[in-house]
């Protein structure tokens, strides 16, 4: 951990407030809502653990601690009141406290179901990524017993633990968008965030830890570029780092934001430091001279680090089209190997498979003009050359897009092999959603599920889920191994080629 101190805000006199309150971690900036408490970081106090007045009252049942920092509980019978205490650093020294009532806001959930509770009051992530809370009920006549401790964990709101390791958290928009939230090396013990501030200040934290039960310890923070950080992609063995940093330039007419560059940082005995940096003037050769080219919205590094891929608009006059830049590392050396182009004008998705191998793009122009939006593979050769090997008639659904045409766009992920694809298809009607005997009437959210054989693209199965009418938004991962998703609450499972739900 740091030396940073735990932020208290000021006294507030006001009085209990029961309204729920909307709780939030915001997974790319390294902030939390938090409450302020009693005895923060630079207490000196002897750390004690409060004890209950003497009550009937039982411990709330089913205390959970989300990932956005969130509680919930089954309604304690003759409750009238509940005390949130945190422990800011768990098993270390620093004491346990009662958060202040004002700043716990909590309610019922409609028809007398479980309670919601959140936190206001900004402080760093640093602060808390450590932190374990108790909640007790409380009444005229006095508090019960506490539920056990429950661990705030930072991972679970990025990254879902299957068999086979740690893997991304995406939603159904573009997978580059999803990921600038934070990342989380395969075994879970290596975590880069966005820092706490935005303009020249902005740096990507990254905290690493011995063991899973072990705490978080601050082992870096990374200044890249000149405005802000926008995005970290994070290898799968946590040796690598690779993070895309803006610059703002002002002209006589207007402000302008732009891509700094792609900085590579790599850590070596637990100390990191900045390789590379690659910017338009690095551009791989095959890029059409003389190339004119920004680094764009999306990256991907492979699980060992040594190829990273970043998207590209590459200008030609008075049009651009858009292309995916390759890099190798050798050592300690980074090269430019060669421009892939995307068919369009801007990548929507990107996905890299674990061993570098494969690529698979969607342009935002396929999305858009194609009768059967596609999906574009390539693949390497043991020689590093790049051709492509596919193109998936993916039946994407993509919603009205922001100018940039980035983010809302189906998001595809590929497993370490690169022989199995999840393309989040978004709102598709019509489908037979998992647990349901025929085609759903409102809209489901389908992730089609492609598998490679010889070379050979091939729809394998479909995950999808019931949405209703809302906008779909729910969290999936794909396992590194390719053999399970996880779709919300939802496992879907492959076996002998087919995927089933469980």
């Amino acid at each position: 951990m740091t030396d940073s101190a735990f932020f208290r805000p000021s006294p507030d006199r006001s009085r209990h407030d029961l309204r729920p309150t909307k709780a939030a971690l915001a997974l790319g900036v390294a902030t939390l809502i938090l409450a302020g408490c009693g005895g923060g970081s630079d207490s000196t106090e002897t750390p004690t653990t409060p004890t209950p007045t003497p009550s009937a009252l039982a411990a709330p049942e089913n205390f959970t601690v989300g990932q956005s920092l969130s509680f919930s509980w089954t309604p304690t019978v003759a409750a009238t009141r509940y005390e949130l205490f945190v422990d800011p650093d768990g098993t270390g020294p620093l004491p346990e406290s009662q958060v202040e009532p004002q700043r716990f806001s909590y309610s019922a959930a409609p028809n007398g179901g479980a309670f919601n509770g959140s936190l206001g009051t900004t402080v760093n992530v640093v602060d808390v990524i450590n932190a374990s809370y108790r909640l007790r009920a409380c009444n005229a006549s006095g508090c019960g017993a506490f539920t056990d401790a429950k661990a705030f964990d930072v991972t679970k709101g990025i990254s879902y633990e299957f068999a086979s390791g740690y893997a991304p958290l995406v939603n159904y928009f573009s997978a580059g968008g999803q990921l600038r939230t934070g990342m989380l090396s395969k075994d879970g013990l290596t975590l880069a965030l966005r820092g706490v501030s935005y303009g020249a200040n902005t740096t990507t934290l990254v905290f690493a830890r011995s063991s899973k039960n072990q705490p978080w310890q601050q082992q870096a923070s990374l200044r890249s570029g000149d405005y802000y950080i926008d995005q970290s992609v994070l290898s799968a063995d946590g040796n690598t780092l690779a993070v895309r940093a803006l610059k703002q330039i002002r002209t006589s007419t207007n402000s302008l934001v732009v891509t700094d560059a792609v900085y590579v940082y790599q850590r070596s005995g637990g100390a990191w430091s900045q390789q590379a940096r690659l910017d338009s003037t690095s551009a791989p050769s095959a890029c059409p001279q003389p190339c004119q080219a920004e680094i764009a919205d999306h990256m991907a590094l492979s699980a060992d680090g040594n190829l990273l891929a970043v998207s590209a608009v590459v200008s030609s006059g008075a049009t651009s089209s858009s292309a995916v830049f390759t890099y190798t590392r050798t050592g300690t050396a980074w090269a430019p190997q060669t421009s892939l182009s995307g068919e369009g004008t801007f990548i929507a998705s990107m996905a890299l498979s674990g061993d570098g191998r494969t690529l698979a793009v969607t342009d935002r122009d396929l999305l858009k003009t194609s009768a059967n939006p596609l999906v574009l593979v390539f693949s390497q050769d043991g020689a590093g050359a790049w051709t492509q090997q596919e193109r998936i008639p993916a039946t994407l659904y993509a919603y009205s897009p922001p100018i940039s045409g980035g983010p809302e766009y189906g998001a595809m992920v590929l497993s370490g092999d690169g022989s199995t694809l999840a393309v989040n298809t978004a709102k598709v009607s019509g489908q037979v959603a998992c647990g349901a005997s025929a085609a759903d009437n409102g809209e489901t959210q389908r992730i089609a599920l492609y598998a490679r054989t010889s070379g050979a693209w091939n729809l394998q199965g479909q995950a999808v889920v019931s949405t209703g009418t809302s906008r779909p938004s729910t969290l999936w991962a794909l396992a590194n191994d390719g053999g399970a998703l996880i779709y919300g609450s939802t496992r879907f499972t492959r076996s002998s080629g087919t995927w089933a739900c469980n």
